[in-house]
């Protein structure tokens, strides 16, 4: 069978519609035709130049990323410009490029789902739930997911399932409950959900790009964890994958090699003293 965009776009909107994403984001088809044939997909967190260059080696028609590549306005698209670079390359070598962000973050078995299943919780189930009356099948859609561990830890045993399962070595944190079993996870930036998480009487709450001042809501009874952006949301691609393949058996899906994750992290055995 001939796969175009259209058939791609129809497959997110069946599982993330686009009337599921928050009002300042950019999704869909961002780079391309409805209409152009599809025969290989690649799938990302960010469309960076390493990715472009990964999706040309590949001869992929169709990037699919989280985050997209169109954000803010453009003015202008010039090789000159960041983005316009990417926009002018992708356009050259006829590669789409789809993007899936917070409408794939709300979607059941989106990326909170996704993060709450690699941590190892049950019985889970949105944090904050969406009302969506244009959803196509009625399905609940919300942010965030709430669950319990199998058994109860305590705080360090905790962290470091967090930082084993997200292979982050670089956590953040705060707070210090005796014992850990119910948990709230959101992949990315979460501290909108961190007092709704509390108030469900969650005993951790694992996210992404907590501020300073937002870790003093932890306390004796509640622990707040900033295990990274990147890490906290590329586990999603594995699913996207999944899915893809499933939907389009006959279909080309890589997922990316290139790890875009743009944050380093120093670690020292003795902290420096400040001078």
């Amino acid at each position: 069978m001939r796969y175009t965009n259209r058939h791609i776009l129809e497959f997110l909107e069946d599982w993330a519609p686009q009337s599921t994403k928050l009002e300042y984001d950019n999704v869909g088809l961002l780079v391309g035709n409805e209409e152009q044939e599809v025969s290989s997909i690649l799938a990302c967190l960010d469309v960076t130049p390493e990715v472009v260059d990964e999706a040309i080696a590949l001869q992929a028609d169709l990037i699919v990323a989280h985050h997209p590549l169109i954000f803010r306005k453009l003015s202008r698209i010039t090789s000159s410009d960041a983005t316009g670079s990417l926009i002018y390359r992708l356009i050259k070598n006829d590669i789409n490029v789809i993007a899936a962000h917070t409408n794939l973050d709300a979607a059941p078995g989106g990326v909170s789902f996704v993060l709450a299943s690699r941590l190892g919780l049950i019985d889970v189930h949105f944090l904050k739930t969406e009302e969506v009356p244009s959803h196509p099948r009625g399905r609940e859609t919300g942010f965030g997911m709430i669950g319990m561990l199998p058994e109860p830890m305590d705080p360090p045993e905790f962290l470091d399932l967090v930082s084993d399962r997200l292979e982050n070595r670089g956590l953040r944190y705060a707070g210090s409950p005796e014992r850990i079993r119910k948990v709230a996870v959101c992949g990315g930036a979460g501290s909108f959900l961190a007092d709704e998480a509390r108030r469900q009487g969650a005993d951790a709450y694992v996210t992404a790009d907590l501020k300073y001042h937002e870790f003093f809501s932890a306390s004796d009874a509640f622990l707040l964890v900033d295990a990274g952006h990147y890490e906290t949301e590329v586990p999603v691609l594995k699913a996207l994958c999944d899915r893809l393949r499933d939907r389009f058996p006959e279909m080309e899906v890589h997922r990316t090699s290139v790890n875009t994750n743009p944050v380093r992290y120093v670690f020292q055995e003795q902290p420096q003293k400040m001078k």
